[in-house]
């Protein structure tokens, strides 16, 4: 998952709260549905791995769900889980996992100090991607995500036949080896090192 780079509003890569999901307003295309955004997280709530990234990063504040058709589900920076409304429920429950994730985390792709390179950068959010993409997996399996998925991403059926320990190391190789993007995989390489060029070259002219 690229974070969402377009600017829909200031674009950014949220357990179980009673509450309502944040309804803020939804980019031009998308609407809020907190009836089916409450059913997303309930089905999260299935699997430990899942409650925990939907616990952590409502914990937060300030998340927002939005439906509409998009490519690739994604979160933008002011914590908007853009999701595709194609996706079936146990799929999109996947997905929305995987953006939680970020969201909880943070993910941060522009310089901080002298000692963040982009390179460096790069690496740290590619790593964040694999181990998100590695829960997203794991969902889609407990969830029952089978050959319906609208979503197939190449490595999947190497992820599960490889060890254990070695299944997120598996998927970051194949993100290293596709930086402009694969099937269901954004061009997540170059996208985030273009974006830390970009706020390097714009902090240097301040």
């Amino acid at each position: 998952m690229l974070f969402a780079l377009f600017v829909l509003a200031p674009c950014l890569s949220l357990g179980c709260r009673s509450e309502t999901p944040h309804a803020s307003t939804c980019p031009a295309g998308f609407r809020a549905d907190a009836k089916r955004a409450e059913g997303l997280l309930a089905k999260l709530g299935e699997v430990p791995a899942g409650a925990r990234a939907r616990d952590h990063a409502l914990a937060k504040g300030g998340v927002s769900f939005c439906f509409g058709r998009i490519a690739v589900s994604a979160v933008t920076t002011s914590g908007a889980v853009l999701i595709d409304e194609a996706l079936g429920t146990e799929e999109a429950a996947a997905r929305v996992g995987h953006l939680l994730t970020h969201v909880a985390e943070g993910l941060r792709v522009e310089p901080g100090g002298g000692d963040d390179d982009c390179e460096v950068i790069t690496a740290r959010a590619l790593a964040a991607e694999a181990s998100a993409l590695s829960l997203e997996l794991g969902l889609r399996r407990a969830f029952g995500v089978g050959a319906s998925a609208r979503i197939r991403y190449e490595f999947e059926g190497n992820f599960w036949a490889a060890p254990a320990e070695a299944r997120e190391g598996l998927v970051l190789d194949y993100l290293r080896a596709h930086p402009d993007g694969a099937p269901g995989i954004d061009a997540l390489a170059s996208g985030y090192a273009r974006r830390c060029r970009e706020a390097r070259d714009a902090a240097s002219t301040r």
